[in-house]
């Protein structure tokens, strides 16, 4: 039994549903089944009775689930005891971390924190909407999410703006374009893409689709990442995503246009959420806060040098 199958067991027995914990772990859901099947015919037990649309949690999965989590909660703590050893004793900053977030910023954010050698960041993966309950319950102290956020009391400041895209197979009628409209698309069905926030930062894209009455393609919201991509490649349909995201990452060796979206005013904000409350001085999130406030504004001063070349 290795570590990963306790972390993936958790997520399963969390989520209760393969695709929603292949999505938390990012991969995707057919290793994670194999996974825990592994981990079942090792232990000599089946710890999930997998139903149609749900799965539960057996006696022997529910009496693992506690134990699991406390064994890695101590395996998490291993760097804290050695750190403590030798005498250094950082603060924890846990950063949580939409898909949506491109890599450049969350490499920009991780350097720039990497000015803070007395606290130590520890990345928390989720669904935006997970993310901003996260910070209401303190599981979370920083929040890399898109707009729009609309939680009282929460602080925020942007980082990153990105233009949407629309993908579609190569070899239906689009290639060698670079912008599309979206009544040309009227006869493609439509699958979204699951943001895990409400509402979702291509709602008004969205909206402008259903008048047009694209259909919705059958199945659409149970699709992963890699779903997505194989129905959209094939011909199936079309989607919509920022071209940084992990939304288009997931179509970077598939043969498909990525288009500009014509006549539509839409784009996907990055920023960084924080609750207001917890701003303490002297605390980590303070410096955090601080140290991305600057980054933000570093930006928008390149951004205007640019702009005036």
């Amino acid at each position: 039994m290795e570590m990963l199958h306790l972390r993936y067991f958790i997520a399963v027995a969390e989520e209760l549903n393969f695709t929603r914990a292949a999505a938390r772990l990012h991969l995707s859901p057919s290793p994670l089944s194999r996974r825990i099947r592994d981990l079942e015919r090792e232990l000599g037990r089946d710890l999930f009775i997998r139903g149609h649309h749900r799965i539960e949690l057996t006696a022997a999965g529910a009496s693992l689930l506690p134990a699991a989590r406390e064994i890695m909660r101590r395996i998490e703590a291993v760097p804290a005891l050695v750190r403590d050893a030798s005498g250094v004793c950082p603060r924890t900053l846990t950063l949580g971390i939409a898909p949506e977030v491109s890599a450049r910023v969350r490499n920009s954010v991780l350097e720039a924190l990497s000015a803070h050698p007395d606290v130590a960041v520890r990345l928390h993966p989720a669904e935006g909407g997970r993310l901003l309950r996260a910070l209401q319950t303190d599981a979370v102290d920083l929040a890399l999410v898109t707009e729009p956020v609309g939680v009282p009391g929460v602080g925020r400041v942007r980082l990153e703006c990105q233009p949407i895209a629309v993908v579609v197979a190569t070899g239906i009628g689009f290639d060698g374009r670079t912008s599309v409209r979206l009544d040309e698309l009227a006869h493609l069905p439509y699958v979204p893409w699951g943001f895990g926030a409400d509402p979702t930062p291509l709602e008004s894209v969205e909206d402008a689709i259903r008048q047009l009455g694209a259909r919705r393609c059958p199945g659409a919201d149970a699709l992963n990442p890699d779903g997505i991509a194989h129905v959209v490649a094939s011909g199936q349909a079309f989607t919509i995503a920022g071209r940084c995201t992990g939304a288009g990452k997931a179509f970077a060796d598939e043969r498909v246009e990525v288009l500009a979206l014509e006549g539509v005013d839409a784009s996907i904000t990055t920023v960084a959420a924080w609750r207001e409350d917890r701003l303490r001085p002297g605390g980590a999130l303070v410096g955090a806060v601080a140290t991305l406030s600057e980054l933000a504004a570093e930006r928008v001063r390149d951004a205007q040098r640019s702009s005036t070349r």
